[in-house]
């Protein structure tokens, strides 16, 4: 048994170990990369991976010496997050409407949250996209004769409009918006309820951070994203029954028919497979989703074209791998694969290898956190990783990971320990960070791929001895 732990603890450090070697190498073909103005590569390019450098050494640095850290909060510190992020919310938004554009323009440059055009404007557009598709236009066509733009979103946003009342319409913009921060902020709550101390901070961290202010600003449905894989917890951890399974597919499908890579919260369905015939929720999941985007193809590959024809490598409120190489020795934007995109890539694979080794070593059986871990960490990983760009809407999707990685804050393992306090930064990191997108990508990437290995490893386990005990 104790050569056993000496292993498992030996493959966790090398898996910490590799993740640092090659987050340093992307830093450092960044750093090699000579000036060029006509490409958009300048000097503060740089600079911004310097800062990266500085910052990573230091949380890697850190955590590696960490050996426990005891930090407990009152239970009431959950409430204190959720109402720092309705707060911060509410009030940009109600001075931005009651006429003060100039106080509001300042409050949002306190938060780094760029202002938009109007009042929740995400959702303005999409509810204009609803109203003009239950009028009979064609959202999705190019000038359709009702929206300056095509609508973006997959077809699914749209089945709002049978909605009974006309709920979700452009007159109601205002009532859904403020809804949307009362709903993601009791999400906050539950996820600090949820986790240990240092995962309130985090959680506290980024509910002042620009990320999240600038999805409650702008009104986005990423939100819902969120809430989604809540409520799927939530049910089934109340009701363990088939139906409850289901039910939980059924949301989280929906979910993916708004933007498509939501779809990948269906790994969240796992452990269904430790009821009887709780293989026919994932089955049923595979297919409704494949069906779905035969159906919806062409709808995809203009949502997919619209991502690229988006990227920007500057820095403003942007992730993604896409950028990140074309700040990279060799890396150009859009065009195909290149050596330095391999890098990034291996960089994730190390960081789920480090995550696996996590988990392995590990006893504890954490079912639910990690359900929310792997429905997090997939989200954020699909548009940031392997599509390559997402806004900062994107960064918010990694705070599902934040109780399971703060549940191994009080293991007597110093390995985990450090594993835990150096992913939690990371999400930190990612939660905050919105002007060096080197900084917030590599941070957010790496949290990610290390929450996927850990989770995965965790509802594998969860399904064994049931799917044993069946047999």
């Amino acid at each position: 048994m104790a050569a056993t732990r000496v292993r498992s603890t030996r493959l966790v450090w090398v898996g910490f170990g590799l993740t640092a070697l090659l987050v340093a190498t992307v830093l450092v073909q960044a750093l090699r990369r000579p000036e060029d103005p006509e490409s958009g590569f300048d000097a503060d390019f740089v600079a911004l991976a310097l800062t990266s450098a500085a910052v990573l050494v230091a949380v890697f640095a850190v955590g590696a010496f960490t050996r426990r850290i005891g930090l407990d909060l009152r239970g009431g510190f959950a409430w204190v997050v959720g109402a720092v992020s309705l707060l911060l919310g509410l009030v940009p938004w109600w001075v931005l409407t009651a006429g003060n554009a100039e106080l509001a323009a300042a409050l949002y440059r306190g938060l780094q949250v760029p202002q938009g055009i109007i009042p929740l404007w995400d959702l303005t557009l999409v509810m204009k996209s609803i109203d003009c598709a239950s009028y009979g236009f064609d959202v999705f066509a190019e000038g359709n004769g009702c929206l300056q733009d095509p609508a973006i979103y997959g077809p699914g946003v749209l089945w709002l409009q049978y909605v009974p009342f006309g709920f979700f319409s452009a007159d109601r913009v205002d009532l859904l918006g403020v809804l949307a921060m009362l709903v993601s902020s009791l999400a906050l709550v539950w996820l600090a309820r949820a986790s240990e101390g240092i995962g309130q901070v985090v959680l506290l961290i980024a509910a002042i951070g620009a990320p999240w202010q600038l999805l409650l600003e702008r009104g986005n449905v990423e939100a819902a994203l969120l809430w989604g894989a809540c409520a799927a917890v939530i049910l089934v951890r109340r009701w363990d029954r088939l139906w409850a399974w289901w039910l939980a597919a059924a949301v989280i499908w929906f979910l993916g028919t708004w933007k498509y890579y939501p779809f990948a919260m269906g790994l969240m369905l796992i452990p269904a497979l430790r009821l009887r015939r709780g293989w026919t929720v994932l089955v049923g999941y595979a297919v409704a989703t494949a069906v779905f985007m035969a159906l919806a193809w062409e709808s995809f590959q203009f949502s997919s074209s619209s991502n690229t024809a988006m990227v920007d490598i500057r820095d403003l409120v942007v992730l993604g791998r896409v950028p990140v190489v074309a700040r990279m020795l060799g890396g150009e934007v859009g065009t195909g694969i290149h050596a330095a995109d391999i890098i990034v890539f291996a960089a994730a694979l190390a960081a789920v290898a480090w995550g696996v080794a996590v988990g392995l070593a590990t006893r504890r059986r954490l079912m639910h956190p990690a359900m929310l871990a792997i429905g997090g960490s997939a989200t954020f990983l699909a548009p940031v990783l392997v599509a390559g760009f997402g806004w900062a809407y994107k960064a918010p999707l990694l705070l599902l990971c934040v109780p399971l990685a703060a549940a191994l804050v009080r293991s007597a393992r110093g390995a985990l320990v450090a594993s835990s306090v150096v992913v939690l930064a990371l999400i930190a990191i990612c939660s905050f960070v919105v002007v060096n997108t080197m900084l917030a990508t590599l941070s957010g990437v790496v949290a990610a791929s290390f929450c996927a290995g850990l989770a995965a490893v965790l509802l594998v386990r969860a399904v064994r001895p049931a799917r044993q005990a069946t047999a």
